[in-house]
């Protein structure tokens, strides 16, 4: 293999090489192996063909998040940068305004306020000190969010966020495990904190931020008073930013080996585990972001991405550090749409669940009109498609103002860069973004323990399948998990990291850190991937979750669970086994649409049906699903698909589902089924769903034939 020649030049502001774009399309090879393997059950180590010979960890000069943000306000005092639509009220019509920006000057002046007034906070109320405290934050992403991470940063104090979607057992576990003494919130979380404050002994300070709707009755001095009879101390945003900005203290900044904050895994079984990164970590995770593809000062991001997620944490600071700016949404993913289309964001980062659902719609709006109108789009389609796969061309001189500009408002109009994470997307709806918004779109991979940024994509790699190559920040390798049949010699094996990415440990465990980092640094992920000869990577199955059958095959369930999820009667599904069975069953959430459809037309529901429309994201099952799955019928006919697929993908006789159970409640964070990252929580599953796993086995049991001897 000859060696490619990687053109770079410096960029003036982040001061370090950076890759412009047109050098990605001649960028065959993305990663390359740096050492010969030692031990036959890994992989050599392979790096980022960008930066094989070391690891990119900082910017000259900056080492933590507090030097990044200064480095921005010295450069771009008066840039935009974050954005917030208003509420107008009047006659009692509620309207939005356009985004209002704040600029980093602005935001600068506030973090000392904040800031401050925190430290007054924790001197004056908090009586056990402790040497290192963590501020909680509970909240949508929210301007205050933001403000509040810089000013705890500028004091050296780590933040913990709480999931919005979290219950209140495990909002009260993390506040005690992490001994937060000092909680900010937004006014719909208050009544819930002081009500759990009486279990949660280091609380003392409340901060609230203030609703947006500023002519409305305020209840924070009912919080207050609520909150004197708790001895917990409530005060508002305003008062905090007052009380800093009279009584200013300097900086105490952090170095790049101090806490940045901590990060609760959503966690799939039992409590939820406090993952702690550094600011070296988010530094060297924005270093790599930039490498790999660099923000410009002009570029807005949309954020509505949880920022309790590290993956909104990594692309918010990306912003900072590239001057860029960050409009929030108004905190109702319902309104997204309409937040995007005022904001008009260039950079949109997603979850294939959002993704998807957005390419329903072009799709839906495309064939609701004239057969003619239908036809001219799948014929746009299918041209923008071959020039797409032929050099990568992503827009079209005749068909973009035809046909895709109008697909293109929908995102705002000027996106130039799609980011999917924290799930892998169809190569087909990836394809399909890039020809209907005429953009990138990229998928990456990563995970809270590696600061979100372990592979990307790069902007020209059509490739399907794949999540990226290394980030110049890390590098990887491959081991063998021989009990799975994945060997290092076939370039296959768990995926694991290595580099200043990767995060210093589990707050509080230092079992649960051993068993994820290697005394030698790396961090062990239990995703099994392959890689290329051209260093992509593949996540194929998952490690963590594999059990045995009772006549000791393993099973990768959420292996499984991908294959079935073809069907297309599967919305979602459970694959359950355990040790004391030899055989799978299922638990199927169908798809109302198609379910619906599939049963008018065979003759399960009259032919003189109306099917209803798609369902609202949220919606209850519409009760001719409900009705659906109580008929035999219907389950064998899911069944007898789910088997022909298995068929198909070449399944294993003991990888069949033997019997499923239909349910029309979809799997949520509500019901306690989905982490709050989309994540199905397997032992909560199998006990809701006890009864029907027993009734499934014990009927298997009643017709399976006698053993011979």
């Amino acid at each position: 293999m000859g060696k490619q020649e990687i053109k770079t030049q410096v960029d003036p502001y982040l001061g370090v090489p950076i890759l412009a774009e047109e050098a990605f399309k001649t960028l065959r090879v993305k990663a390359v192996p740096v050492t010969t393997p030692a031990n036959p059950l890994e992989t050599a180590v392979y790096r980022s063909t960008i930066s094989p010979n070391e690891l990119l960890t900082d910017f000259p000069g900056r080492s933590t998040q507090q030097d990044i943000f200064n480095h921005t306000v010295k450069h771009f005092p008066n840039s935009p940068f974050l954005g917030t639509r208003y509420p107008i009220v009047k006659n009692g019509v509620v309207t939005w305004s356009e985004y209002q920006f704040k600029t980093y000057k602005q935001i600068d002046e506030e973090r000392t306020h904040f800031g401050s007034g925190l430290v007054h906070l924790y001197d004056q109320y908090v009586v056990d000190k402790a040497p290192q405290w963590f501020l909680g934050v509970f909240s949508v992403n929210r301007e205050e969010w933001m403000v509040s991470d810089l000013g705890a940063g500028a004091y050296s104090i780590p933040n913990v966020a709480l999931y919005d979607t979290l219950g209140a057992e495990t909002t009260e576990y993390i506040i005690n495990h992490a001994e937060v003494p000092i909680l900010l919130a937004s006014v719909d979380k208050i009544a819930q904190l002081l009500a759990l404050s009486p279990k949660c002994p280091t609380l003392k300070v409340i901060i609230v931020m203030e609703s947006l709707f500023k002519d409305q009755q305020s209840p924070i001095p009912i919080f207050k008073s609520w909150g004197a009879q708790l001895g917990i101390k409530v005060v508002s945003w305003s008062e905090v930013l007052d009380l800093g900005k009279k009584k200013p203290l300097p900086y105490r900044l952090p170095t790049k080996d101090d806490l940045y904050c901590l990060s609760y895994t959503s966690g799939t079984t039992g409590n939820p585990k406090g993952a702690m990164l550094t600011h070296m970590n988010i530094v060297a995770g924005v270093r790599g972001s930039c490498a790999s593809f660099k923000m410009e000062p002009t570029d807005v991001h949309v954020s509505y991405l949880p920022l309790a997620h590290i993956f909104e944490r990594l692309l918010i600071n990306t912003v900072i550090a590239c001057g860029a700016s960050a409009g929030f949404f108004r905190g109702d993913v319902s309104l997204l749409v309409e937040d995007i289309g005022v904001l008009r964001p260039t950079i949109f980062a997603s979850v294939p669940r959002l993704l998807n659902r957005i390419h329903d719609k072009i799709i839906q709006g495309a064939n609701s009109g004239s057969a003619l109108k239908a036809a001219l789009f799948n014929r746009a389609l299918d041209a923008k498609l071959h020039y797409l796969k032929q050099d990568g061309t992503l827009t079209h001189s005749v068909w973009d103002p035809l046909v895709f500009n109008k697909v293109k408002t929908l995102l705002g109009g000027r996106v130039r860069a799609i980011v999917s994470g924290s799930a892998p997307i169809s190569p087909n709806v990836l394809n399909f973004l890039r020809i209907a918004v005429g953009c990138h779109c990229v998928e990456g991979y990563g995970q809270t323990e590696s600061t979100a940024n372990t592979t990307l994509m790069h902007p020209f790699d059509l490739k399907p399948g794949h999540v990226g190559s290394p980030s110049p920040s890390c590098e990887i390798k491959l081991v063998s998990v021989p009990e799975m049949n994945y060997h290092a010699k076939d370039l296959k094996g768990e995926v694991w990291i290595r580099g200043p990415t990767v995060f210093k440990g589990y707050l509080k465990d230092k079992e649960k850190t051993a068993d994820t980092i290697t005394p030698d640094g790396w961090l062990k992920t239990g995703d099994i991937c392959t890689l290329d000869k051209d260093g992509r990577l593949f996540i194929v199955d998952r490690k963590k979750n594999i059990f045995k059958l009772a006549q000791g095959e393993y099973i990768a369930p959420e292996k499984l669970e991908n294959v079935y999820q073809k069907s297309g009667f599967v919305a979602q599904i459970y694959v359950h086994g355990d040790s004391l069975q030899s055989e799978l069953v299922g638990i199927v959430v169908p798809d109302q649409e198609y379910s619906i459809g599939y049963a008018i037309q065979n003759g399960l529901l009259p032919s003189s049906t109306v099917a209803p429309p798609p369902p609202a994201v949220g919606a209850p099952p519409h009760p001719l699903l409900v009705q659906l799955c109580q008929s035999d019928k219907f389950k064998e006919a899911i069944l007898k698909d789910l088997t022909a697929i298995g068929k198909k993908e070449k399944l294993r006789g003991f990888e069949f589902l033997k019997a499923i159970h239909v349910d029309s409640e979809a799997f949520s964070a509500e019901n306690g089924l989905l982490t709050p990252t989309f994540k199905l929580k397997r032992p909560e599953a199998a006990n809701k769903y006890r009864q029907y796993i027993d009734a499934m086995y014990k009927k298997l049991d009643e017709v399976r034939p006698p053993a011979k001897l």
